[in-house]
């Protein structure tokens, strides 16, 4: 398994276009970039909370297929910790209380 990663998935806006969103893991930090179809580049972005849980959700279904290691797993669950937001047993997104 080598240290760099890309991991990429798609979402629809609410226009009905696709939006494709890729996650860089560079053995220390996670980078986020982002392209439309008709557009030329990928674009830096900032992550938001929503991000995290669909790229958590892409992780865990390459874990559940023994195609990631768990670490990759964990780092996205102590950023989503840092973040407020814990995942349950049950896959779903809670948010912790204060």
């Amino acid at each position: 398994m080598t240290k760099n990663q890309i991991h990429e998935w798609h979402e629809r806006l609410e226009d009905g276009r696709k939006q494709y969103i890729r996650a860089h893991w560079n053995s220390r930090e996670w980078l986020f970039r982002l392209a439309h179809p008709d557009g030329e580049a990928w674009m830096p972005m900032s992550p938001t909370v929503e991000t995290w849980l669909a790229l958590r959700d892409v992780l865990f279904r390459k874990y559940q297929r023994k195609r990631l290691p768990i670490k990759h797993l964990q780092t996205v669950d102590n950023v989503l910790e840092d973040l407020g937001w814990r995942v349950d047993e049950n896959g779903e997104a809670v948010k912790i209380e204060s």
